[in-house]
């Protein structure tokens, strides 16, 4: 097993993608993608949402912590977006004793939300390693034994009874909703190959849920089983 990161906006994209198939029904995720070469004006005309809702921008550059190194900008408009990506564009920062410049951005809609759940699937040897919490966000650390973890051993199906543990303690009228999507992500996982996937947050829009920060890892050896999917 090669694991290769890749970009949030790639793993929204994948998961925008294939829920429909694995799911029943449509992720509305949307996202794009700035580099020193996009011009924001032509990214507009493609994106026509970007002018009608207010944005988050932050870095997609393979690290965490994003929130927390204040990187991240909430509520803004397009033209407060340009503005935050030309300051930073190339600009040097350090994470975790590497250090490189600022190449690619992501930018969303901003999400007005209450809850924020953490979800976090890897892959081990044996099978996949489940954690969820109802206290995700950016303090989740400081919130680590509200995490609750189950192990999945290879071949077993992530069924209602196996999910049971993770989603014990949530409200009825999100109860069901959640346990659905934890069972769909998990299937995507096992489908795409992924060896990693962290979603932290996601939340709930219109009762249905909305991955709001996430990171995935793909098995590399498995891609050629996957491009025609």
């Amino acid at each position: 097993m090669a694991r290769k990161k890749i970009r949030e906006y790639d793993s929204k994209r994948l998961l925008k993608e294939h829920f429909k198939r694995l799911g029943g029904y449509d992720l509305a995720i949307k996202s794009a993608q700035v580099t020193e070469s996009t011009d924001i004006n032509e990214l507009a005309v493609k994106e026509p949402w970007l002018n009608s809702t207010k944005l988050v921008v932050k870095p997609d550059m393979l690290f965490g912590k994003r929130g927390k190194s204040g990187l991240v900008a909430l509520n803004l408009d397009l033209a407060q977006v340009a503005t935050f990506v030309m300051e930073r564009l190339g600009k040097e920062v350090e994470m975790g004793g590497c250090k490189g410049p600022i190449t690619t951005f992501i930018v969303e809609p901003f999400i007005p939300h209450n809850e924020e759940f953490y979800l976090n699937i890897v892959s081990e040897r044996l099978g996949c390693s489940v954690s969820f919490s109802e206290c995700g966000g950016i303090d989740i650390e400081e919130n680590w034994d509200k995490v609750k973890t189950i192990f999945v051993p290879t071949g077993t199906s992530f069924t209602s009874e196996i999910c049971a543990p993770l989603v014990a303690t949530l409200p009825l009228e999100i109860k069901g909703v959640i346990e659905e999507f934890l069972k769909v992500i998990y299937s995507l996982f096992q489908d795409l190959d992924f060896t990693f996937l962290e979603m932290n947050p996601f939340t709930l829009v219109e009762g249905k849920p909305y991955p709001l920060d996430m990171r995935g890892e793909l098995d590399d050896t498995a891609a050629f089983k996957n491009f025609k999917k």
